[in-house]
Formats: structure tokens, sequence, C-alpha cells
């Protein structure tokens, strides 16, 4: 394998070191469920229909009785790892499809006040996205972290404060950073904050969360640094179990909506972005008599608006890739 570029040396010594302390780990933007279970719901008999939750943009208890109750236990915790490739990907100022290798490392759990999930990815590109200096010094390397903390107000509250369609509500804190090694330089730096609302499904989750982010980053074609204005900014992240014959699976994932955000690096205006990522797994390892540890299966990932930049200034701003996809939950 290729010596990973000075340029990253420092911000990965970083990312190990917090997921030393603080048990963290890459997942897909996601903003794990909040509310706390019925006493009934804490039993330990196992229920092999349940996976927990992957990828985000994070991952799901693991739910052993939530599937019959529709809630998740007060603590819990899922930690993984996982791999996906792709080889359609691209970047705007990108003119080819770039093949992707990324890694990542993932954490989430419940605590008595609400939920957390933590996340960071390794993104390897080939050539067709070089480092800095051109195509002959590589692909492209790429460290990218998701965090979010959800207040639930029935856990703060210690009753049940949904009604209906809605399970709980709560608020919801993160961040988002990143640095890569190619021409541009991306330091990404973005705080996100808002109100989220967790729907009642019959098994798994789906949160909705609806606030602001606020981003900074650098040009390093341009040689400077980028202070975007805050922008509206809608996420959603679920997860549904289900079974196909003896093949238990989940289906899992995030989109987000982040409105126009001002003038970027290179003086163009900005407008509403989309990215969605969902994947469906099968839990590979119950047939091994090790349920909820192995999963495996395809995910697709969709970008419009890449970084905001529109698609008539620039090449590469669409992102349309399927991807084979596995994890190890531990």
């Amino acid at each position: 394998m290729k010596k990973i570029s000075k340029a990253l040396c420092k911000p990965l010594i970083g990312v190990a070191m917090f997921c030393c302390l603080s048990e963290f780990g890459y997942a897909e933007e996601v903003t794990a469920p909040t509310t706390s279970a019925p006493p009934q719901a804490q039993s330990t008999q196992p229920t092999p229909q349940t996976p927990p939750n992957g990828t985000a943009p994070l991952t799901f208890p693991d739910l052993k009785s939530a599937e019959q109750t529709g809630v998740p236990p007060v603590s819990w915790n899922d930690t993984f790892i996982g791999y996906r490739v792709g080889s359609e990907f691209h970047y705007p100022g990108v003119p080819d499809k770039v093949t992707q290798n990324i890694g990542y490392l993932t954490t989430t759990g419940g605590f008595k006040f609400g939920s957390y999930a933590f996340n960071v990815d390794y993104l390897v590109s080939n050539s067709a996205n070089p480092e800095a200096g051109g195509p002959s010094n590589g692909g492209a390397q790429e460290v990218y972290s998701v965090g979010r903390v959800t207040l639930s107000a029935s856990k703060i509250l210690g009753r049940q404060i949904g009604y209906g369609i809605i399970r709980d509500v709560g608020f919801t804190g993160g961040y988002e950073f990143g640095t890569k090694n190619d021409a541009y330089g991306e330091r990404a730096r973005m705080v996100i904050l808002g109100p989220t609302v967790e729907f009642t499904v019959p098994r798994g989750f789906v949160n909705l969360t609806a606030g602001m982010r606020t981003e900074s980053n650098h040009n390093g074609i341009t040689g400077q640094d980028v202070h975007f204005n805050a922008a509206w900014h809608l996420e959603s992240t679920w997860l549904v179990p289900f079974r196909v014959g003896p093949v238990p699976l989940m289906f899992r994932g995030f989109a987000s909506l982040t409105g126009p955000k001002g003038r970027d690096g290179f003086g163009v205006q900005t407008t509403t972005e989309f990215l969605a990522r969902a994947a469906l797994l099968a839990d590979l390892g119950s047939f091994a008599g090790h349920p909820r540890t192995v999963y495996a299966g395809l995910g697709y990932e969709y970008w419009h608006h890449m970084y905001g930049s529109p698609t008539n200034e620039t090449v590469g701003t669409i992102t349309s890739v399927p991807m084979f996809q596995a994890e190890i939950h531990f």
C-alpha cells in the first residue's frame, strides 16, 4: 500500500487518538433513535430478525427486544468497521469517473439523556482524482468525520412525549470535518443544530432533523479560506429490518438537504445541495450462528449540486454510484 501523504499524517493521528478516547467511529450522517424503552423492552431474549444498524450517515442498537416493542433500550452501543467500494464517483472539476475504496469505523449508542453517533471515513481515490501535484503522485486521500448527539425530551422528562405518528422529540447538535490532499485541499469544518422528530414505526426507526448548518473550508486552487453563510439544513435517517425467507435484511440510509450558503472560493453563488446514501445489507453472520455480526450487500449514493456547486458551472457536480458494502460488528 502506498504511503499516506504527509498532508494527512497529522489529521489521521488526531482521528486515531479521538477514536481511542471516545469510541469514535465512522457512520453515514445518522441521528440515532432517542426514546427510552418500557420495562418489558429490556428483555434479553433473542429476536434474530432484528439486526443492528450500520453505517450516519451511524448505527442502531442491538434491538433484541425492540423489534417487538418498537423502541430501543435506554443504554446501548454498536461499534463496527466497514468497507465500501464504487467506480462511478464524481467531484467538481474532475471530468472522469473516480473509483474509491472507503474504510470506515462507527460507534453509536444511547445514554441516559439521549443518543450519540460518531464516525470516520478514510477514502482513497484512483488517479482520476489525483493528489496535489498530478496523477503521478497517485490518487487523493481524504479523512471525513461526522458526529451527532441528540437529547431526548422523553428521556430528560422521564415520560413518553410522543403521540400518534411521533414517537419522540429532541434536539440535535453535531459537527462534520474533513481534510483531503488533492489540489483543492479541503479543510471542511461544519456545525449543525436543530430540533429532531422521531417517527413511530413498527420496527427500526425514522428520524428527521430540521435546523441550520455553518461551514468554513479551504480552497487550495485560489489559496484562500472560505467562510460560508449559515444555511438551512434538513437531514433524515432510517433503518428498517425485515426478512425475505430465511435471510434477515436491513434497509438503512440517510438523506440531507442544505440550502444556498453564499459564494464559494471561486466567487460562484452556491445552490441547494442534496445528498442521499442507502444500503440493503444481509445478516450473513446469522447463517454461521453469529447473528448481527457480519453484514454484506449493496449500497447506493446520489449527490446533486455537490458542495453546493451548480451543475451549470462545472463538470462533476452530480454523483450517482452503486457500491459493494460489508461490515463487521463487535
